[in-house]
Parts: structure tokens; sequence; C-alpha cells
């Protein structure tokens, strides 16, 4: 009979020390998990601020690039001469290094009023396709190449430039 109580006693001994573990372990665990989401929000906060500074230098970069961008397209139309209407010919010193200078075909034979040397300043049927080729490119007209000059200048009068 003693040892019946004394394996009681163990036994209530041993579960109390049970429930005390277990007690024990749920605490640890809770601690554990305020610590893991503790941590994680200090990393999210850490990962804002770096997309802060990141969004901050690309904004700058982007800034300057656009600046160069813009500087070297002013730059670009001052070196460029304006375009020649059809049937006008380019002094050798006025075209660019690098190009050959070439006569130009009069355009006696396409209309009176350019072989008078006059052309009227909107595009019209009298001009050539390679002129208005060039007003399309001084004039920012873009997806003009592979189009016959009818298409062309329809292309053109459609963008209102």
């Amino acid at each position: 009979m003693a040892k019946d109580k004394k394996e009681k006693e163990l036994k209530k001994k041993l579960s109390k020390k049970l429930t005390e573990a277990r007690d024990l372990a749920k605490k640890l665990e809770t601690k554990a998990k305020k610590s893991v989401k503790k941590a994680a929000n200090e990393a999210e906060a850490l990962a804002k601020k770096d997309v802060k500074k990141a969004n901050k230098a690309a904004k700058k970069v982007v800034a300057q690039a656009t600046s160069k961008v813009d500087k070297a397209k002013k730059e670009l139309k001052k070196s460029v001469p304006a375009a020649q209407p059809a049937g006008t010919k380019v002094p050798a010193a006025a075209k660019p290094a690098g190009q050959k200078a070439t006569a130009t075909k009069t355009a006696s034979s396409k209309s009176p009023a350019r072989a008078q040397g006059q052309q009227t300043s909107q595009p019209s049927e009298s001009w050539t396709v390679a002129a208005l080729l060039a007003y399309a490119r001084t004039h920012g007209v873009t997806g003009y190449s592979g189009l016959s000059k009818a298409q062309l200048l329809a292309k053109i009068k459609a963008s209102g430039k």
C-alpha cells in the first residue's frame, strides 16, 4: 500500500511538472512569436527606408539623364541646318562633315512654280517625296518610311505639323 501511495504521489508530481513544462513552453512560444514579429517589423521598416533612398537616388539619375538628353537635343538642333526645299542646291560648305557635295536635280519638269525657285511653305502635291520625307523628319512626324507620296502627304497633314 505504501508503494501505491508513493506511485500516486509521483504521478501527481509528474503531472504537475508536465503542466508546468507545458505552461513554460507556451510562454516561450508566445515570446518567440513576439520576437519574430518585432524583427519582421524592424526589417520591413528598414526595407522601406532603403526603397525610399533608392527611389530618391533613381529620381536624381533620371533627372540628370533627362537634362543631358535635352541639352543634346538643343545642341543637335543648333548644329543641323534647316531642311532644304526640293529643287534647291545645298552649297558644299553648308553640308555636314562627312557628306559629299552633290548637285540636286532641278524640278522644272514637275511644277512651274518650283521651276522658278518658288515652293509653298506647307507640303503639297508639288513637293517631291524627298522633300516630304525631309519635312516629316524635321517636324517630328513618325512612321513615314515606306509610304507612297500621297500617304506621306496625308500623314504630314494629319499630324498638323
